[in-house]
């Protein structure tokens, strides 16, 4: 892993300075004192290799990198904290809801806590509250990073018209869309302590549509439990047949069915991870090789050309944010005590 090495001053203190750490159940690797002294432990450092090296398919990190990047990290929050950049509770709970709601988006309906954890878990290997707590990391060192180098960050230019043709003929294999099916449902949860049988009462919910006692629309308005589609006629929007989320959902069985059936079709009762469903279908796409003016899928009207434009103006954005990183991080090691103890 390439890392850019900032030479710094080794102060090396004392066994007087620390005298408890001989007392200490974890071996002291480094100490960096900005604010206030933090010590960074063998343990963690091993933990933050290991971390790295399957985030990097296995391949073999310096251990000596990885404790600059962990100074760095310790340095950035303490300098974030000097400069009184905080984030309120009700702050983050608002980013955190806007994170559900992308998860949300892509699967078509709301998600339970329970569920939108077990996403969170699958997508990125990380339990709820690690989530909050990476998105309030990330927000405290983006704003202290504008706030103290805001005449390298802004003003980013955006990319040429020839540069964004260019993108596409060089990935236009990567510019193909997979199979979508536009979907609504009738929905019965396995969870609802009022329904003894939710298998049975998806079946008999059925059996009134196959006998032509009542409509579809009129069976989701009286019987789906999915509140956030049941006064859409149940529309649940697009899945892609390769989305992983989508599974994790509702289970692999589940969308390899409804990929089965044709527009306007619709299903015998569905098992699914949280309940069962009676699926109709308003619309399939097929898969498509999509030109720089065709939209992303069929439910994001973005097109090749806007995404391809944003894809490289962030792409800049991050190579000159990491130089004002570098930056500020050289700024903080020059004022701050570092002990180096490995």
């Amino acid at each position: 892993m390439k890392t850019k090495r900032i030479i710094l001053l080794i102060v090396i203190l004392s066994a007087l300075v620390f005298p408890a750490f001989s007392q200490m159940m974890l071996q002291p690797v480094a100490a960096v004192n900005l604010l206030r002294s933090e010590m960074i432990s063998k343990e963690a450092l091993d933990a933050k290799v290991t971390e790295l090296q399957a985030a990097n398919n296995g391949q073999e990190i310096n251990e000596s990198d990885v404790l600059d990047i962990m100074i760095n990290d310790i340095l950035v929050l303490q300098g974030a904290e000097q400069a009184g950049i905080v984030l309120l509770e009700k702050d983050l709970n608002t980013l955190v809801a806007n994170q559900k709601s992308s998860v949300e988006s892509q699967v078509g309906r709301g998600l339970t806590d329970e569920e939108f954890s077990s996403v969170i878990m699958q997508a990125y290997g990380m339990t709820f509250e690690d989530l909050r707590m990476k998105i309030k990391q990330n927000y405290i060192v983006n704003t202290y990073i504008r706030q103290e180098k805001n005449e390298m960050v802004s003003n980013i230019p955006g990319p040429l018209e020839d540069e964004i043709k260019t993108f596409h003929k060089k990935n236009a294999a990567s510019f193909i869309n997979p199979e979508y099916i536009h979907l609504s449902h009738i929905f019965i949860s396995k969870s609802d302590p009022a329904i003894t049988n939710a298998k049975e009462k998806a079946d008999d919910v059925y059996r009134l549509f196959e006998y032509g006692t009542k409509t579809y629309d009129a069976l989701v308005l009286e019987f789906s439990q999915d509140e956030s589609s049941k006064f859409l006629g149940g529309d649940i929007g697009w899945l892609a047949i390769d989305d992983t989320v989508s599974r994790q959902i509702f289970s692999d069985t589940f969308l390899d069915a409804v990929f089965l059936l044709n527009t306007g079709d619709v299903s015998k009762v569905l098992e699914s991870r949280t309940g069962y469903h009676i699926v109709k279908v308003l619309d399939h796409a097929y898969p498509k090789l999509l030109s720089l003016d065709d939209s992303l899928s069929p439910e994001n009207t973005m097109t090749i050309r806007q995404y391809i434009s944003q894809t490289l103006y962030v792409e800049k954005q991050q190579e000159v944010f990491s130089a004002a990183v570098s930056e500020l991080v050289k700024d903080l090691r020059a004022k701050a005590e570092i002990t180096i103890l490995l």
